[in-house]
C-alpha cells in the first residue's frame, strides 16, 4: 500500500472505497488545520474529492495529473505527489496525553 506522510497527517490508499456520486469536487481540501498556528495542510488538483464514511475520512483526486501537498512550515512549495484516481484514507497523528487519552497531535 502507498502511503504518503506530511507533518502530523498521513494519507494512505485503500482499494475498492470509491466517493458518493452526489458529492462534487473542489479545487482544494484542508487535511488539517494547525490549531496553534493557522497553517493548514492542503491538497490541492483540478478535482479532489473528499467524503466520510464508516468513521473514516477519504480524498480522492480526479482527473489524470496528481494532486499537491502544501503546509506553510512543512512544504511551503506545493508538491505534486497524490496520485490521481486513487482514494487515499486521512489519518491525523495522534499522542497520549497524561490525563490517559487520545488526542490528534496540535501544529
Amino acid at each position: 500500500m502507498k502511503q504518503i506522510r506530511q507533518g502530523d497527517i498521513l494519507l494512505i490508499a485503500v482499494a475498492g472505497i470509491m466517493p458518493p456520486k452526489e458529492i462534487q469536487p473542489k479545487t482544494q481540501v484542508i487535511l488539517a488545520l494547525g490549531e496553534l498556528t493557522g497553517h493548514a495542510h492542503r491538497l490541492a488538483a483540478t478535482g479532489v474529492y473528499e467524503w466520510e464514511a464508516d468513521g473514516y475520512r477519504y480524498v480522492r483526486v480526479h482527473g489524470i495529473e496528481p494532486g499537491t501537498l502544501a503546509h506553510e512550515d512543512h512544504d511551503p512549495v506545493p508538491v505534486a505527489v497524490v496520485a490521481p484516481e486513487t482514494t487515499y484514507r486521512v489519518i491525523q497523528q495522534q499522542v497520549w496525553d497524561l490525563s490517559g487519552q487520545w488526542r490528534n497531535v496540535q501544529d
